[in-house]
């Protein structure tokens, strides 16, 4: 995408400098600076957006799910740098799903992915005694979007927007 924005500054300032040929050269000049300035200028935003969708991030503490708050995920970071994640969504007041997620943070691709995270589903009948069913495999993604992880999962229908509510 860089490039892109490169080789249409390029294209921009070549512009200018051809249909400133008739004018003075110092005039040219300017206005080959001012084309410059744009492009250097372009190329500065589309680094701050992409900023918000790589780079660092503290992943560690607590967060809610945004839409529904009926999800929250503790996030915990190993010495190893490894990311260990609790994702808990109640479907009512008697039933939630749990997800346990374990994965690295590159900081390349905003990205954490997993293949091997365990999801179950709790119930609980009139008496309150809990059933574990559900326990299965899952895959997915937490992606950085600015300060929030959009969160993308196997067993899932639909994303979720998580931001943090505690460290």
């Amino acid at each position: 995408m860089k490039i892109k924005y490169l080789i249409t500054g390029a294209l921009i300032i070549s512009m200018l400098a051809i249909s400133a040929c008739g004018k003075k050269q110092e005039d040219a000049a300017g206005t080959v600076e001012t084309a410059k300035e744009a492009v250097s200028e372009a190329v500065g935003t589309q680094e701050e957006i992409l900023g918000d969708f790589t780079g660092e991030m503290d992943l560690t503490g607590s967060w809610q799910d945004e839409v529904s708050q009926r999800a929250t995920m503790e996030i915990e970071k190993a010495e190893t740098g490894t990311y260990h994640i609790m994702i808990n969504w109640s479907s009512g007041a008697k039933e939630a799903s749990t997800w346990e997620i374990s994965g690295t943070y590159d900081e390349t691709s905003g990205m954490l992915t997993y293949e091997d995270g365990e999801y179950y589903v709790h119930t609980w009948d009139d008496k309150d005694q809990e059933t574990i069913s559900g326990e299965e495999k899952t895959s997915g993604a937490l992606l950085k979007e600015g300060e929030k992880l959009r969160w993308q999962d196997s067993k899932n229908s639909a994303d979720a927007v998580f931001v943090k509510v505690s460290k």
